[in-house]
């Protein structure tokens, strides 16, 4: 059986923190022992955020536990999409309503595109599902369109999960993509942000966000990072949200706080993007779309069995002053 992974080094202590952890159910989709292929889908800037295209195989490195691996497929853009687009309906954001209500076409346009599928989840006091996946364009934009803000309630984890498990049914062909659009804060949920994060990972998810809260607003400076003081501990120098995410998740997931978004996207190679005004929202979703349809996507076959839980891969790039991120590993759970 063929297992589809995506992976990176930023965040690794997060990945290792949720692999310890009780409480966090197994996942429907086993991920063997066996490991015969390992995917990973690559996003590769320069210092200026500026995507890089012209890369070729021969300019990557792909380290499993340390040991480079040879790349035994590569390209340009992958495989079709499949993006579950997690909408926030708590009438705490009704003041953005007509900001999402515009963004259906440039959903469709940019991050559909001409071969992806999507499906439109909702979530407030409950979670609805308001279509399921497909192609069809008008359909994605008349449920965008549907959805009511009138609950000050939301259940963001239940959400998430919801949207996990349409993606982890989708065909292993497809590139698994959830996108969040609404705040990061959670009322109630059954779920917690492990499971979700745990799953999304054993599903080969990729998380996206849109929002307006971010923890790099919180610590950053004029330099665009700040040092992050915690009594009793040594300043951390946290780059944007996944440093910080690390300290937390490390240390329990209680401790976060309207951080929710950026802790899932940096644990799954994804990006958070803060929205400050309606336009803002448009933009944030045509940059989220340019990057996932210019990812590089190699592929290895691990020289030894992967051991039970914890995998790092590390990718780097031959060319100097690049920026690579993957998500940071893969888990695999011990035999049942």
């Amino acid at each position: 059986m063929i297992n589809r992974l995506t992976c990176s080094a930023t965040v690794t202590l997060l990945l290792i923190f949720l692999s310890q952890s009780p409480q966090i159910p197994q996942p429907q989709e086993k991920i063997r022992t066996r490991v015969n292929e390992v995917i990973v889908p690559v996003t590769v800037t320069n210092k200026s955020g500026n995507l890089i295209l012209d890369l070729s195989q021969k300019d990557f490195h792909i380290f499993d536990n340390g040991v480079e691996q040879s790349i035994t497929a590569w390209d340009l853009g992958g495989d079709p999409l499949a993006v579950a687009l997690v909408i926030e309906t708590s009438s705490r954001i009704q003041a953005i309503a007509p900001a999402i209500y515009r963004m259906s076409s440039i959903f469709t346009e940019s991050v559909m595109a001409l071969n992806g599928e999507a499906a439109v989840i909702t979530y407030d006091s409950g979670v609805e599902v308001h279509q399921l996946f497909t192609n069809d364009h008008e359909a994605i934009g008349k449920a965008i369109s549907g959805v009511k803000f009138e609950v000050s309630q939301r259940k963001l984890y239940d959400g998430m999960a919801k949207a996990v498990n349409l993606l982890r049914v989708q065909p292993s062909t497809y590139r698994r993509i959830m996108l969040v659009v609404g705040e990061s804060a959670d009322d109630g949920s059954d779920t917690t942000l492990s499971q979700v994060v745990r799953n999304a990972s054993n599903a080969n998810i990729s998380i996206y966000a849109v929002g307006t809260s971010s923890v790099a607003a919180d610590f950053r400076g004029d330099s665009g990072i700040a040092p992050l003081k915690v009594p009793g501990l040594p300043t951390i120098n946290a780059a944007g949200p996944a440093g910080f995410a690390v300290w937390l998740l490390e240390r329990g997931t209680s401790k976060i706080k309207n951080h929710q978004l950026e802790v899932a996207a940096a644990a799954t190679g994804g990006v958070h993007y803060r929205t400050f005004r309606d336009a803002t929202i448009a933009k944030a979703l045509d940059t989220i779309g340019g990057e996932i349809h210019a990812q590089y996507v190699l592929s290895y076959t691990p020289t030894k069995d992967p051991r039970v839980g914890f995998n790092e891969i590390k990718v780097t790039v031959s060319r100097p002053e690049l920026l690579v991120r993957t998500r940071p590993g893969y888990y695999v759970p011990p035999a049942q």
